[in-house]
């Protein structure tokens, strides 16, 4: 889903000094209250305690993103954060009654026609009064409002980030997709369209690096969404379910799957592991049929960044560091596959784990990786 067709525009962007130390001085300021990463409008002590606020948030929920947003431009990087932050904070909302959840995001949606329409459109949803309270209160509300003043950002593409996340929780209870094709399209609405700001942020109007971005956006959404099946949630689409015969179940409540890899057991094909019982045989095809799954959907998302590579030189260079999300999904996938698409693998599962020694060498590996990345353009 690429914007709707408009004029090509480039708005100029302030030139960047490519160097090492700059880079280590970005992805080693994780506090979040380094000076260089403070726009235009750092010497009033609300703006940059609202900066301080929505790079703390995005550190704390999502650190990959975090680095990725130490990596744009300077200028811009408040703006970011705050995207981000908003992005983090719609993805974060759950609640055991889905009326609930939906009742929360339509408070975010309320808070967007605040923004662009001072109050035109609030009251389409209850909650415009306490929308229009926190315009001025609220850190990644008032951070929103700089953005899009400063940048003139589509209001659309925000309404559609939050509508479809209200579908989605007022559709299903537990965030499963029907099937591959629903997921793609909700990434495509949700990170896809995250990345068109976060490219007009950076000066970009422009439906070939939208292109990209959208490939971007849909692999980096199915990534994220295996990386997630190991901790028990269900991010494995119903039909992939249904082809591999998996139960709900083995993925809520993994514990069985994880003891089986303990065991060194693997079947794959007519290969059956015979040193174990018949319950751990049975726990073994269960984990490989989760394997065949997330087989299947690293897949489809390894050809989505392979098109985004394809493409990657129609992103003008001011939005390089807006298509940075790619090298962490390639660098995941790359570890899956090495793995057997196994996401009860320990080795994946420290990916996630910081107190780990994987955990924190993989962290390390992703500075190291985005830098390079952000030093050639190339990801």
């Amino acid at each position: 889903m690429i914007r709707s067709t408009r004029s090509m525009v480039l708005r100029p962007m302030e030139g960047r000094n490519i160097n090492v130390q700059t880079i280590l001085r970005n992805l080693s300021s994780i506090s979040g209250n380094d000076s260089s990463g403070a726009n235009e409008n750092s010497n009033n002590p609300n703006t940059s305690s609202n900066d301080a606020h929505n790079r703390a948030l995005v550190q704390m929920r999502d650190y990959e993103s975090f680095l990725i947003g130490l990596l744009h431009p300077q200028p811009i990087q408040s703006d970011y954060f705050a995207l981000r932050a908003f992005h983090v904070e719609l993805a974060s909302i759950q609640a055991k009654e889905s009326s609930v959840a939906s009742m929360r995001m339509s408070w975010w949606l309320d808070v967007i026609y605040s923004l662009y329409d001072s109050g035109k459109n609030a009251g389409q949803n209850q909650n415009s009064e306490s929308a229009g309270a926190l315009l001025s209160g609220n850190p990644t509300v008032a951070g929103l409002k700089t953005a899009i003043e400063s940048h003139k950002l589509t209001k659309r593409f925000f309404e559609r980030m939050v509508e479809t996340r209200i579908n989605d929780v007022e559709r299903t209870s537990n965030g499963q997709f029907n099937d591959v094709k629903d997921m793609i399209l909700f990434f495509e609405r949700t990170n896809s369209t995250f990345l068109f700001l976060d490219l007009e942020c950076c000066g970009i109007i422009d439906e070939k690096a939208d292109a990209v971005a959208n490939s971007v956006g849909i692999a980096t959404g199915i990534v994220n969404s295996i990386r997630s099946i190991g901790y028990g949630n269900v991010g494995i689409p119903n039909d992939l379910m249904v082809k591999y015969d998996i139960r709900q179940n083995d993925i809520t409540d993994p514990r069985s799957l994880i003891s089986a890899s303990s065991k060194g057991g693997d079947i794959d094909g007519d290969n059956e592991n015979i040193n174990t019982g018949s319950n751990d045989n049975s726990d073994l095809e269960r984990r490989q049929a989760v394997q065949n799954a997330v087989r299947d959907m690293s897949i489809v998302a390894g050809k989505y960044l392979q098109h985004a590579r394809k493409h990657q030189a129609h992103v003008p260079k001011e939005g390089k560091s807006a298509m940075l999300p790619a090298v962490s999904a390639l660098r995941y996938l790359e570890r899956l596959e090495s793995t057997n698409y196994d996401v009860m693998e320990e080795k994946i599962r420290d990916v996630e784990n910081m107190k780990s020694l994987d955990g924190r060498l993989w962290r390390l590996g992703q500075m190291m990786y985005l830098g390079r990345a952000w030093l050639t353009g190339v990801f």
